[in-house]
C-alpha cells in the first residue's frame, strides 16, 4: 500500500489559490480598458440570473444622452456590494433610485457602476476616463473593504487589482522571447496554475506580506487613493462623494453565523485595518483641507448596534442591509426636499 507524502505548506496554500481560482470568471470580471475589468458587456450572468449592459454593469439600460424629463442623474460606483441584488432595482444603487424618486420624484435616474473585486483605483480610473463625459449631477464612490482584504489573498500589492498578479503571470509566459520562438510546450491549466501561484508568493515576499510595515502600505495607498480623488474633484466639475463602507467587523452584535465567515486571524486583520482607514476619513479634511465638490461620508458604522443578521459574508449584506445603505447614501446627496 502507498502511503501519500504529507501535504507542504506550500502545496496547501496552492491547493487554497487554486480554489479561489474560480472568482476569477471572465463573465464577471472581463478586461475593460484602464479600469482592470467589469462584467462580459451585453451578457446573462445566468448563475445569478443578472443582465449586464452594454458597457458591463448591472443596469436594466444602458445609460445614453439625458433625456429632457431626466432632473437628476446619480453615478453609483463600487464594488460587488453595489452589484448584489436579485433584480437591478433590488441592489444598492437601485434602491437609492427609488429612495431619490421619493425625495425628488420620478425624474431621478441612478446608474450602477459597480464592478465585483473593483479596489479604489480602479475605481478613479472609471471615473476619469469614463463617468465624467455622462453629464451626471453627482458620483457616489463607495469603498474600502476591497482595499483592505484584497491584498491578503490575492495580489499584496497595495492599489492592485485582485487579479492583477495573474494577468502579468500570463502575459509574461504567452508573450515572453523563448514562447514565441516556440521553445516551450503549450500552457496547460495545470501549468498555468503552477505559474500565477508562484508569482503570487514572489510578490508576498517582496512586498513583506502580512508584515506590520506591509499593512500600513495597505492603509497608506488607501489613503492616496481618496487623496487623489480629491484633488481631481475640482477638475471633473462633478460632485463627488466618497462613502467609507461597512464591513463585518464594524458590527458590535454579530450573530452566529456572521462570526464563522474567516478566520480569527484575517478578522482581526480587517478590524485593525478598518479602524485605520476610519482615521484617514476622519482626519481628511483636516490634513489636506476642504475641496471643492468633493465630500467625504464615514457609513462604516452602520450596522454597529443592529443585532439581527445582516451580513452574508464579510462585505455583503442581505436585503434588510441593502435597504438601510441605501437610504443612508440617499440621505448622504443632501439634495432636499421634493418640490
Amino acid at each position: 500500500m502507498t502511503i501519500d507524502a504529507p501535504e507542504s505548506a506550500a502545496d496547501a496554500e496552492k491547493r487554497k489559490l487554486v480554489r479561489h481560482l474560480d472568482t476569477f470568471d471572465a463573465n464577471i470580471r472581463f478586461p475593460a480598458p484602464y479600469v482592470g475589468f467589469a462584467g462580459r458587456p451585453s451578457s446573462q450572468i445566468f448563475d445569478h440570473g443578472w443582465h449586464y449592459d452594454a458597457l458591463g454593469y448591472r443596469n436594466d439600460a444602458t445609460i445614453g444622452p439625458r433625456s429632457a424629463n431626466e432632473t437628476l442623474r446619480v453615478l453609483i460606483v463600487g464594488d460587488s456590494t453595489m452589484v448584489d441584488g436579485v433584480t437591478a432595482g433590488d441592489t444598492v444603487p437601485g434602491r437609492i433610485q427609488t429612495a431619490l424618486r421619493a425625495r425628488t420624484g420620478a425624474g431621478a435616474h441612478v446608474y450602477n457602476f459597480g464592478a465585483i473585486s473593483s479596489c479604489m483605483n480602479q475605481m478613479i480610473m472609471l471615473t476619469t476616463t469614463k463617468l465624467i463625459d455622462m453629464d451626471a449631477d453627482a458620483i457616489v464612490i463607495l469603498a474600502g473593504g476591497t482595499d483592505v482584504f484584497q491584498p491578503w489573498t490575492f495580489d499584496p500589492r497595495p492599489g492592485y487589482p485582485y487579479n492583477m498578479f495573474a494577468v502579468e503571470g500570463i502575459y509574461d509566459e504567452l508573450f515572453s522571447q523563448t514562447r514565441l520562438r516556440g521553445d516551450l510546450d503549450d500552457l496547460g491549466q495545470a501549468a498555468m496554475q503552477d505559474l500565477i501561484f508562484t508569482r503570487l508568493r514572489n510578490l508576498r515576499a517582496v512586498t513583506r506580506w502580512k508584515d506590520p510595515a506591509w499593512e500600513w502600505e495597505v492603509v497608506r495607498h488607501f489613503e492616496l487613493a481618496v487623496d487623489r480623488i480629491g484633488r481631481l474633484a475640482k477638475g471633473i466639475g462633478i460632485p463627488i462623494h466618497i462613502i467609507l463602507q461597512p464591513m463585518v467587523v464594524r458590527k458590535a452584535q454579530l450573530t452566529e453565523t456572521e462570526r464563522t465567515f474567516a478566520s480569527s486571524e484575517f478578522l482581526a486583520y480587517l478590524d485593525r485595518q478598518y479602524g485605520r482607514i476610519k482615521t484617514v476619513v476622519g482626519e481628511y479634511h483636516g490634513k489636506f483641507g476642504a475641496r471643492p465638490s468633493f465630500r467625504i461620508h464615514d457609513l462604516s458604522d452602520i450596522f454597529f448596534e443592529t443585532e439581527q443578521p445582516i451580513f452574508t459574508d464579510i462585505v455583503h449584506y442581505n436585503d434588510v442591509g441593502r435597504q438601510m445603505m441605501a437610504e443612508a447614501v440617499a440621505s448622504c446627496l443632501d439634495l432636499g426636499p421634493a418640490d
